[in-house]
């Protein structure tokens, strides 16, 4: 499994650390995930893990910190070499499908996981930088007149909403072919709903 903190700048047993709680925060949950586990699956000591996070919470809200903060560079990147609307909106929608299929624990992680159950302080997800990001696509489309004017959060859920929803489908087994295989027809469908 590749391991999505690869290019971190943060030491490989860190490295190690943060890729078990996140495939172990998945597939077990935040609550039912031991340090014991978290030892067994990386391969850090007990005392590597207490000494590079106070507790598990603390590793819970690194993670997702790191997690959101490769998300916005990997996103501002994308943004850098694509203009106009159309190609941004595209290139997103098939970024976040090679995410998916990439990195499946890192989407079920942010999807799936009640984040708010282990880590109370947290923002909500959908006001996070990255989704902010998927949203101020489209803003800036209407603002160039792209799209038509209309809510944004309507445009939002007409644009992501179902390419969010075949993600789902797709980590849950019920929808198994590549993402890619749905990526033109799906945008070309949301895109047709909001210009």
């Amino acid at each position: 499994m590749a391991n999505f903190f690869e290019e971190a700048d943060i030491s490989a047993s860190k490295k190690r650390i943060l890729n078990s709680a996140l495939v172990l925060f998945v597939e077990k949950g935040f609550f039912n995930t031991s340090i014991p586990d978290l030892v067994a699956h990386s391969g850090v000591s007990t005392g590597s893990i207490y000494h590079a996070f106070k507790d598990k919470e603390q590793l819970a809200t690194t993670l997702m910190d790191l997690l959101l903060d490769k998300v916005e560079a990997d996103q501002a990147g994308l943004l850098s070499t694509h203009s106009g609307c159309w190609q941004r909106y595209y290139h997103l929608a098939k970024w976040l499908f090679e995410m998916t299929e990439d990195f499946p624990h890192v989407m079920q992680f942010i999807l799936y996981a009640r984040h708010r159950e282990f880590m109370p302080t947290i923002q909500p997800l959908c006001s996070s930088k990255p989704f902010m990001t998927l949203r101020s696509v489209l803003e800036q489309g209407q603002q160039a007149g792209e799209l038509r004017t209309m809510d944004l959060m309507v445009a939002s859920s007409i644009a992501y909403g179902s390419i969010l929803r075949l993600i789902q489908l797709h980590l849950d087994g019920v929808a198994p072919e590549p993402l890619k295989e749905h990526l033109d027809e799906l945008t070309s469908a949301a895109w047709r709903a909001i210009k």
